[in-house]
């Protein structure tokens, strides 16, 4: 398969993504529209004591302390900017660039996250950002999130492999936030900001969401994400190719011409 002309640079995974997401008042309109109805649920989340967002949250939790637990990337935090190097470089994800763009703690707010958190916190409600960004990069963080105006600290700010048991998988730091806080509202833009097991295949995905549908836009609130999360992994696998082209036309393979029913 010819990608390009000679000459003509190859197309990249995630051009039109980070496109989109930089310069499309789509995508700005959908993440205001996500944290206004958060706000809005908030409130009505507050009045009902038995009100819990997480399937991890069982027992006695009506008295604990009220919380929302939001994402990081791509949820408050915008790094389009490091996936646009991407494509600029055609490279695909390389650890050490990403810390690069981590360490300049330059990425730009989520349009409406920094006023959804901060109505939070004036209404008592702590704010808890679950991140799969790793421990070490914890201090560029929450530099990053406290410029901007989020509420953070290192107590709400929860990495991955701060604890030995803090894997990829966010279902432990849910738990932990469970047993002490009443959890009203998960913010996120990836499957597993809401439900554990989802790196699985597409049809186990659609299986695994469709018990909790009533929570889109009551108790959960996804924000848009087109250019990485789980949902790829499920499209390009299995054993998902490194070669960036090779993965696009992993994607290629996936679609449907047919438009035939999928749920």
């Amino acid at each position: 398969m010819v990608w390009a002309q000679a000459g003509e640079p190859a197309a990249h995974p995630k051009l039109t993504p980070t496109l989109w997401v930089q310069t499309a008042s789509e995508w700005r309109g959908l993440c205001l529209q996500a944290y206004r109805l958060a706000t809005q649920q908030l409130r009505v989340a507050l009045k009902d004591k038995s009100w819990t967002a997480a399937v991890e949250q069982s027992g006695k939790f009506k008295k604990l302390r009220p919380a929302v637990v939001l994402d990081i990337d791509e949820t408050v935090l915008d790094n389009s900017a490091g996936q646009a190097r991407q494509v600029l470089g055609n490279t695909g994800f390389v650890p050490a660039d990403w810390n690069q763009w981590v360490s300049e703690q330059k990425a730009p707010a989520i349009p409406g996250a920094v006023e959804f958190c901060r109505y939070a916190e004036s209404r008592r409600v702590r704010v808890f950002y679950v991140t799969n960004r790793d421990a070490a990069q914890e201090d560029a963080t929450i530099a990053n999130l406290t410029r901007l105006g989020f509420p953070a600290g290192r107590e709400t700010v929860l990495c991955r492999g701060e604890k030995p048991e803090w894997a990829s998988e966010k279902t432990s730091r849910r738990q932990e936030i469970a047993a002490t806080h009443r959890i009203l509202l998960l913010i996120g833009d990836d499957l597993g900001d809401f439900l554990p097991g989802v790196r699985t295949t597409i049809e186990k995905r659609i299986e695994l969401t469709k018990p909790y549908e009533g929570n889109w836009g009551t108790k959960w609130f996804l924000l848009p994400n087109p250019g990485y999360g789980s949902w790829e992994d499920a499209v390009v696998a299995p054993d998902p190719p490194a070669d960036l082209h090779q993965r696009l036309e992993r994607r290629r393979s996936r679609l449907d011409p047919m438009q035939g029913p999928r749920r």
